[in-house]
């Protein structure tokens, strides 16, 4: 490997290494790590179970948005370029109200487990949710189309690259979810016969644990890295800047779920780390503007 390129990816190495001593650190105190340090009540876990998916999918949903102006922008519509509008702004209104379902959701799970009583989602939850998604939509698109065809233009590949991303980490998540079966450490109920480890998946059981979700979507927000390739090289300083930023909300992520018991260290790991490859695989080569 060249000096150079060498040098550009010592990060990445210095990332990977880390990742694999944390994984066989995990690999063998996966449960005692729990033990030590799982509260399902955590004040500042669950608040982070609350919002800990929003930025990266309504950073989707924003995607979805740019992507929708740009065929409603271009010069010459067809019935390809409107039917792509209507397909992108519906996948954006889609993914907005997810995420504000989701938010009372997960507020109404904090509630009853810190009540004792059975609360869930009502009629105006949802319509709420309608709003607040109707209003972000909105808004965003506004935003969106104030940029003009010629700008649209230069970012679609951009925001086209970060919703395959997401839809990439989404789908595959779920799939290993799906087979792999493993009960989170709160729903052990004490039972530490019921642990696996991470290695050993269950099959189909209706459990989620591995890998974490909450970390692979706060992982998801790395795309917006993305667009720092916009930015002049004068700009680098801001560059490492952001990705630091970045770096330390999924870290602030990941602790979160093993510190509310919703997975363990070993869940996070491999949720993050998937998601990175994903992001790394669809990145855009975009010149500066």
């Amino acid at each position: 490997m060249p000096k150079s390129n060498f040098k550009s990816h010592l990060p990445l190495i210095i990332g990977a290494i880390l990742w694999l001593i944390a994984l066989i650190f995990a690999s063998i105190y996966d449960l005692d790590i729990s033990l030590a340090v799982a509260d399902p009540m955590s004040a500042l876990g669950r608040v982070l179970e609350i919002v800990g998916e929003v930025p990266a999918i309504l950073f989707t949903s924003f995607n979805f948005i740019l992507m929708s102006a740009y065929f409603a922008a271009l010069p010459e519509q067809n019935r390809k370029s409107r039917a792509l509008f209507g397909t992108t702004l519906f996948l954006a209104i889609g993914t907005a109200y997810y995420t504000t379902i989701r938010t009372f959701i997960y507020i109404t799970d904090y509630r009853s487990d810190l009540t004792g009583d059975d609360i869930s989602v009502g009629i105006l939850e949802i319509l709420i949710s309608a709003v607040i998604c109707a209003a972000v939509v909105s808004s965003m698109y506004y935003a969106a189309r104030r940029l003009g065809c010629e700008r649209l233009t230069r970012v679609y590949s951009t925001a086209f690259a970060c919703v395959k991303a997401a839809v990439t980490t989404l789908i595959v998540m779920w799939l290993i979810k799906l087979v792999w079966g493993r009960v989170r450490f709160r729903q052990l109920e004490g039972d530490l016969t019921r642990f696996t480890p991470w290695y050993l998946p269950q099959g189909i059981t209706g459990y989620f644990s591995f890998p974490s979700g909450h970390t692979a979507n706060a992982a998801v927000i790395f795309t917006s890295a993305y667009y720092l390739n916009f930015l002049p090289e004068s700009k680098r300083p801001q560059r490492a800047a952001a990705y630091i930023l970045l770096a330390l909300w999924v870290i602030l992520l990941a602790a979160s779920r093993v510190l509310v018991g919703a997975h363990y260290l070993s869940d996070v790991l491999f949720g993050a780390a998937i998601t990175f490859v994903i992001v790394y695989f669809w990145r855009p080569k975009c010149q500066a503007l």
